[in-house]
């Protein structure tokens, strides 16, 4: 599992660079030892004028992503707040074919409700809000389409400048994904 992960990251990286251009992909440095005096937010630092985006890549068999494996939770969550910067999780569920976006805020709001975990099978974006990113099956890997979160940045950006709620940010965002339009 540990090779999986460490080539989703690659692969990560790779598909970011592909689909995301006049952008900045930079990989961190990788704590493996645990030490508690180095830590990192995630795994990259990526840029697309004018956003950053701080970002874990995690592989998980099964259903859930539980938050025992969010080293970087409590890090990441010292940035959420922040106008411009975007946090969060892209999660392959490898044994549903599906590459997920789930923002800080949305695992936030998972603990605050005292749940041990996002579970693919049991969350609605009506109520725990991420984005399915468009992803095409290869051999092993998934090759993933990560403009879309980019696209998505106009609406996160009205929250974080106060015009909008976080619940009114997320229904214009399903309202888009579903083609409903936009107010």
């Amino acid at each position: 599992m540990s090779s999986r992960g460490k080539e989703f990251e690659k692969r990560f990286e790779s598909d970011w660079n592909k689909s995301v251009p006049d952008s900045l992909c930079y990989r961190l440095y990788d704590t493996m030892g645990g030490y508690k005096a180095i830590s990192n937010v995630g795994d990259f630092i990526c840029y697309k004028y004018p956003f950053i985006y701080l970002l874990d890549c995690k592989s998980i068999q099964g259903n859930t992503l539980p938050f025992s494996d969010l080293r970087q939770y409590e890090k990441m969550l010292e940035y959420k707040d922040l106008t411009g910067v975007f946090v969060g999780f892209i999660v392959w569920f490898v044994d549903h074919d599906r590459v997920l976006w789930i923002p800080v805020q949305t695992m936030e709001k998972i603990k605050n409700e005292e749940l041990k975990s996002f579970n693919i099978n049991k969350m609605k974006q009506e109520d725990y809000f991420y984005l399915d990113l468009p992803s095409k099956k290869l051999r092993t890997f998934m090759n993933t389409d990560y403009s879309v979160l980019v696209d998505h940045t106009k609406y996160f950006n009205m929250m974080y400048n106060k015009s909008e709620t976080w619940e009114e940010v997320h229904k214009k965002i399903l309202k888009e994904i579903n083609n409903e339009g936009t107010d």
